[in-house]
């Protein structure tokens, strides 16, 4: 197989290796995006021995991305450009076009996202419902959820793990409502102070500030609603012109 071109992006202090496999065409189902996306990690893992890697797939031309397996495009698009310096890589940097941010389709999957991390929580039932059904009742389980009276996440789930990624998840939504993007743990933490402890999975942290900022996330989502397009997660290709 011919070395498959990658990119290094995100955090400079991740724990893991975050990385994007460029591809001509995207993969049509789930399963073979899985399949050869762990077909090309297994080409490259010898090179990353100590760290596990998170691999992604993405289809770039004309210098930004146009399609990718997870995340959203404007988001991924961006991060591998802002942060291509922070990391020893092996290609030159592929994106030269940064793209408008999806600022309503952020908070759709950031809503998302932090309701699967609480999903084997007290509130799985009412969660589960919730991933079911529409943004009003997503928005009405985040802001009853009280993250002080949750003791576990799951089995095999590490707390500080969970409250890390909601607390990522927080920081960049926020401040991409104030015009600013954010791609790693230290920018966020530069920007939401009281978010560093859980960015950084520092045992024993109340959840006291990261409640305050789940209500924050809440409030300012229920300011956007009144004007949003669509209520559930959608491609940025769909809609947004490149």
């Amino acid at each position: 197989m011919k070395t498959p071109i990658y990119q290094i992006f995100g955090s400079e202090n991740s724990l893991d290796v975050d990385l994007v496999f460029f591809i001509e065409k995207m993969p049509e189902t789930i399963l073979e995006k899985l399949s050869l996306s762990k077909e090309l990690t297994d080409f490259i893992k010898i090179n990353f021995p100590e760290k596990v890697v998170n691999a992604n797939l993405a289809v770039c031309k004309n210098g930004h991305l146009t399609e990718v397996y997870k995340g959203t495009t404007d988001e991924l698009n961006n991060s591998l450009f802002y942060t291509y310096d922070f990391h020893q890589q092996q290609f030159k940097n592929q994106i030269d076009i940064l793209l408008k941010r999806d600022v309503d389709l952020k908070f759709l999957r950031s809503s998302r996202m932090i309701l699967s991390f609480l999903s084997k929580t007290e509130y799985r039932v009412e969660i589960k419902n919730a991933l079911k059904s529409n943004l009003n009742e997503k928005m009405q389980i985040l802001e009853n959820i009280d993250l002080n009276k949750i003791s576990s996440f799951g089995k095999n789930t590490n707390y500080q793990d969970v409250l890390k990624s909601i607390a990522f998840q927080l920081g960049q939504s926020i401040s991409l409502d104030e015009g600013k993007e954010l791609y790693t743990k230290n920018q966020i933490a530069e920007s939401f102070p009281e978010l560093k402890k859980y960015l950084f999975r520092e045992e024993k942290s109340d959840c006291e500030n990261l409640e305050k900022w789940l209500m924050k996330f809440v409030e300012i989502l229920q300011t956007r609603m009144p004007k949003m397009q669509r209520f559930s997660e959608y491609k940025y290709e769909e809609i947004n012109k490149f």
